[in-house]
């Protein structure tokens, strides 16, 4: 047996073994020889800086200077970690045998949204310690990795089930859940745990809930079945909705820290344009719908790729160099590569983003199209993780903005 063979049979205990062998290694090397794994690395480059971001301030440690934001070595370590997770996640759904598509995206859009959104709640310094650190980049984005999975085993459980029980049962059961999570917020809420600024009452979180649970409700009325799209979809505005709430409250006055002023303006501003960018790609593809080579970018998938990544690179852009003099405070880059290109010139981060999506797009969907037909589960997702890499920190930044953060 060579050792390609070996791997394929062995497959599972050889990546097992790797991963503990990791773990060991780093442990190992924090009790042994503290200075160089736990100060020189992990606490300079991944803790020091969730630490500092809570703090919203430098922070020390043994002497270790740890600063908010991310640096070349760590923008590198979650790049390798990412690839490594959408693999795993691939593999996980093809096991259960789920398609990867534009349905799938949007049943995760609310799970995308909430990265952001609980990122600025962040920000006006809802939480406290140590629950703060949880919504505190890459934990929180671990946070809500670990929300979808639940949601997507339970959905494609009930999924399942509803092929050999009645449509009432699962109803029940879905309705149970639902319950089940307003007891435990009702519970916590009781026992008055000082981790928030401002908890919301437990009358307000059932409505809130009810909200979520909707879309199961409509497709049981519509079509008498469960789908794991759907549950993933409400189990997703379970901690969106909420979110929105307390954003909300900020935005009309009912403010718990301070905030440099409501910039709506700002808001319009990037929304406009974005919307500007996409409907024009979209506009010109229906133009050239006969052209394979064009057409490809009014895909839902594409056009939002392209809406993610507009979203950061233009509010990056306005929000840092403020080209309109609209009088916006002072914010920073907090990525090496971007802060570089905009160093080179502020418009360069925006264009640079769209132009690279464009290609990714024309590589993924016209280049190697053919190569790629039956691969498209993994192409789709490696899409769904371009959006959240442009989505994610470009709705928090705009959101910081306009919520004067």
């Amino acid at each position: 047996m060579n050792v390609v063979e070996i791997y394929k049979e062995y497959q599972n205990v050889i990546i097992l073994s790797v991963f503990l062998t990791i773990i060991v290694v780093i442990l190992a090397g924090c009790i042994l020889m503290p200075s160089l794994f736990y100060d020189q690395w992990i606490w300079k480059y991944y803790w020091g800086p969730i630490v500092s971001d809570a703090a919203g301030k430098t922070v020390w440690y043994n002497g270790i200077q740890a600063n908010e934001g991310y640096t070349l070595i760590s923008e590198l370590t979650y790049g390798v970690m990412l690839v490594i997770f959408l693999y795993a996640i691939y593999e996980f759904l093809k096991k259960l045998k789920l398609s990867i598509d534009w349905v799938f995206c949007l049943a995760l859009l609310p799970y995308i949204v909430f990265g952001p959104l609980a990122r600025v709640i962040e920000d006006t310094g809802y939480f406290n310690e140590p629950l703060v650190y949880w919504f505190i980049s890459p934990l929180i984005y671990i946070q809500i990795t670990v929300y979808a999975i639940d949601f997507l085993l339970v959905g494609y459980f009930l999924q399942e089930l509803s092929r050999r029980k009645s449509t009432k049962t699962i109803l029940t059961y879905t309705i149970s859940i639902f319950v089940f999570a307003d007891i435990c917020y009702t519970i916590v809420w009781l026992l008055g745990l000082d981790y928030v600024a401002y908890c919301i009452n437990p009358l307000v979180f059932y409505i809130l809930s009810f909200f979520a649970f909707l879309p199961i409700l409509y497709r049981f009325f519509k079509r008498k079945t469960m789908a794991v799209n759907t549950f993933l979809f409400s189990g997703g505005l379970v901690l969106l909705i909420p979110s929105l709430y307390l954003i909300a409250r900020w935005v009309v006055g009912e403010q718990w820290s301070f905030s440099n002023g409501v910039r709506f303006d700002v808001f319009l501003l990037v929304f406009s344009l974005v919307v500007i960018i996409a409907t024009m790609v979209y506009l010109v593809s229906i133009k050239f719908k006969n052209n394979e080579k064009i057409a490809v970018y009014k895909k839902p998938l594409n056009l939002t790729m392209i809406i993610g990544h507009m979203v950061d690179g233009i509010t990056s852009y306005i929000s840092i160099y403020d080209p309109l003099k609209m009088g916006l405070p002072s914010y920073l880059e907090k990525h090496p590569a971007s802060d570089y290109l905009m160093d080179v010139w502020p418009p360069l981060f925006p264009i640079v983003k769209f132009s690279l999506i464009i290609v990714i797009i024309y590589i993924f969907d016209v280049l190697y199209k053919e190569d790629l037909k039956n691969h498209m589960n993994l192409v789709n997702l490696l899409k769904i993780g371009i959006i959240i890499l442009g989505l994610s920190p470009g709705l928090r930044d705009l959101l910081r903005v306009t919520m004067g953060v």
